[in-house]
This record gives structure tokens, sequence and C-alpha cells, in this order.
């Protein structure tokens, strides 16, 4: 379905691979090389075409290909019909007065962080192309689509705004991949990424991956070019959340793309929403669905953080109005997403079943202002052997979060594979087989 570069992807030796850029097919201007670093160890950076034949013991990986972001003009309709029309106000009244936020990383132009609409729903973000923290918006583009998931999520859904995408709406594969980690290192749970571009990318699938074994759901615009995603990326990827536009009256808009990747469809015509100077604008394109799914996505994970990926994508597309052909279809996917009819229903067959609580359970004293990335060492009179029995869980409002453990002598380290929520009550259990049961409450700082 993609077109794959091989293994090390192109590893050529600098002066044969500079003499004929040409070769790759696309516009960008720039590569993705191999270098040492003044540590002789191999960092990966993009170089302008012009710089490459100073370079000596290089690698050329791939073209560091350039995506755009998926928008169109709208009729200048003053009305948000979006959230009503998915349903999301059965989410909103679920998960409004729920302990906890969800941040949605909103990879793009930045957006106006002085935006009357949008300031206090803001956490900290980073500008990828001048390396700061301050990813104000040059465009419009990425204000918009915050504004769009503002609109339709409560105030404990956050925006992270990255901006790895400049004025004129382009965005080379290593910003949006820089983009990606900094996103999945700073917690976000959902990226949205409106933008989309010709051919597949080795480099950019490495980051989506790295966001997907993190637990972090990705969602994409399918594109606005009337054509089939195979051959675009990431909007020709499988593993992602991949969201088609329909209009007013459910039908999928003439500019949105279609293809085996489509999993979902949303409202993307005439769409308004705020853009920078503190004013608001109707636009369409996928580029305006994609903000609806991942505002509904963040209000799952919000209601149940142990929701994996794939819980989310299957709860998307379990509530949705089938649309086109009976079932799944390459211009709807699933259907138009609509959550009016939802009702709580998680996937738990991989994960082990609550375990009562003895009545005579002892408490460890409790603590406060936990830091979020708190590790708990639980400490044992002896050395722990394969035979000794112990569950150890933390749970938050009764369901169990994700966490690892790792035994070192007389001693268990328990650590949370995600950041946790700050501001929050959570419970550790400690079950040992013929040797009691134990529980300590901590609540987190900042």
């Amino acid at each position: 379905m993609k077109k794959v570069l091989c293994t090390s992807i192109l590893s050529l030796v600098m002066m044969l691979s500079f003499a004929n850029p040409s070769a790759f097919a696309n516009e960008s201007d720039r590569f993705l090389v191999e270098l040492l670093n003044d540590e002789n160890e191999p960092v990966i950076e993009s170089i302008h075409r012009d710089e490459m034949e100073e370079l000596t013991d290089a690698k050329v990986l791939q073209p560091d290909y350039i995506r755009r972001i998926a928008l169109q003009t709208g009729t200048g309709q003053a009305k948000s019909w979006g959230p009503t029309r998915i349903g999301a106000d059965r989410l909103i009244e679920r998960t409004q007065d729920l302990e906890g936020i969800v941040i949605v990383a909103v990879i793009d132009t930045g957006v106006d962080t002085n935006h009357p609409f949008l300031r206090n729903r803001l956490v900290a973000g980073y500008d990828v192309l001048d390396k700061d923290s301050d990813p104000m918006d040059e465009q419009f583009h990425g204000t918009h689509m915050a504004g769009i998931i503002v609109d339709t999520a409560p105030a404990n859904v956050k925006i992270m705004p990255i901006r790895a995408v400049d004025k004129e709406g382009r965005g080379y594969d290593n910003h949006i991949a820089e983009g990606i980690h900094y996103a999945v290192d700073h917690g976000a749970d959902v990226i949205n990424m409106s933008f989309v571009g010709e051919e597949y990318s080795a480099y950019l699938a490495e980051a989506i991956n790295y966001a997907l074994d993190h637990d972090v759901v990705v969602v994409v615009a399918s594109g606005n070019e009337s054509m089939d995603t195979t051959e675009l990326y990431p909007a020709g990827e499988q593993k992602v959340i991949v969201v088609g536009a329909v209009d007013r009256n459910d039908r999928i808009a003439d500019f949105s793309n279609t293809g085996a990747s489509i999993d979902i469809a949303a409202p993307g015509v005439d769409i308004l929403s705020s853009v920078p100077g503190g004013s608001f604008k109707s636009y369409s394109g996928t580029s305006t669905a994609t903000p609806f799914v991942s505002a509904a996505a963040a209000m799952l994970k919000l209601e149940d953080p142990t929701r994996t990926v794939q819980d989310v994508e299957r709860l998307l597309k379990k509530y949705t109005n089938d649309q086109g052909s009976a079932g799944w279809d390459s211009q709807f996917g699933a259907g138009i997403l609509n959550l009016s009819n939802y009702v709580e229903s998680v996937i738990q067959e991989n994960s082990a079943p609550p375990r009562d609580v003895a009545s005579n359970v002892k408490s460890f004293p409790p603590h406060q202002t936990v830091p979020l990335n708190k590790s708990w060492k639980i400490t044992f009179d002896r050395a722990l052997t394969e035979g000794d029995k112990v569950d150890i869980r933390i749970n938050r409002s009764g369901k169990d979060i994700p966490i690892a453990t790792e035994t070192v002598a007389n001693e268990i380290i328990v650590t949370p594979i995600r950041k946790l929520f700050p501001h929050t009550n959570y419970q550790l259990l400690l079950f040992v087989e013929n040797g009691g049961q134990y529980e300590m409450k901590f609540r987190t700082g900042n």
C-alpha cells in the first residue's frame, strides 16, 4: 500500500547520493542524513541540498518530506454546528466534573496563546522551528484547530500547542517528528495532526510508532485532494485514526480524500472556530474534521485513563451513524461520529479483574503533593524469589492504571507507565500471598 524505502533507508555515501537529489520524487529541498556528533555518536539532521557537498562520511536516510495543512476557505457562515452534530454534550456531561486533565497536543502552525477563547485551556507548549517555549501562531491554522477542540470538550481537556508548521502552512518531517516526541515526552494523551503530504516517510512513521507505543492516540486528516490516501502520509497510515469530512447534510465533502485507511468521518464544512487576534472565522477541510475526533478521544481518555489506543478507537467507531455502503466504506470509514447514544463500554479483556480489598487491610501513611513521575520502592524483610506471589496495583477512582515493576533483591520498584494527573487522588495496593494486604493513599501535586 505504501512506498517503503529500503531498510537503512538508502545507506549511500554522500558523494554518490547528492549527485542526483531529484531521484527522490518530492518537492523538498532538504534531506535527512545520519552524521556523527562530537562524541562520535550517530545523530540525524535535516540538511539543505546546497550544504550536502560539504559533508563527508554521512548517510542519506530519505528526503525531509513536506506536509501541508489540509484546509479550505469556508463560506463565512457564523454558527458552530459540529459539536452538536457529533453529540459531544453526552460526553461533556460525563467528564466535566472528573478529576485530572487530558492533554491534546496540536502539532500545527502554533496557537494564539492570547486568544480569550483559548488562553485558559492551554498547557506549556513548544516551538520546534524556533526552539523555544513560545509556540505563537504566525498563520491561523493551529489556532483554528485548537478552538474546535475547546468548543467540543470540557475545561479539563487542555491544549498543548506545538509549532512545527511554518506560516506558509508547510511542515518538514524532521520538525513534525520532533513535535511528536515532545508531545509524548511531556504528557500528551492525544495528538492532532491536521496536515497531509505525498510519499511514505519511514522517519515520520517511526515517530508515530513512538507515540502509539506510549499509548498516545494519534488522529490525522485524510486530506482535501479528492484522491485516494494510498500514496499520502500520514493519511495512508493504518495505525492512526484517519478522518474524512462531511457537510451539514451528512454528505461526504467533495474535497475529502477516500481510501482503505479512512476510519471515521466528522463535520468539516463551514466550521466556525478561533483565529489569531481574538476573532472567529469559518473554514472547511478535513483539517477541521480531525479535531472533533481528537476532542472525543480526549473525553474518552478522561473518563477512563486506563483506556488504550485500541479501546479509544473501538469506541469512536462504535458510536457513529453508518453512511454510504453498509458497514465500513472508503468514504465514511465506520461512519459519522455521533456520541449521542454513548454509554460506558470499557474493554477489559486484557486486564486483570478488580480485586477486593479485605476489611483487615493494613494502611501505610498517606502522601501529599507527590510528583507526577513518582516511582515507589517497596522493601521486604528478605530477598524475593520466584515463588513469592506479590500483586501490586495503583488505581484512580477504582480503576487500575498501567504500571511497570522491577524486582531487585528485597525491593520492588513500581513506576506508572504514564505521568500521573496533577492534583488527583490515587491508591497503591499491595497483595502478598500468605502475607496480608496493604494500601497507601496519595495525592499528586503540580
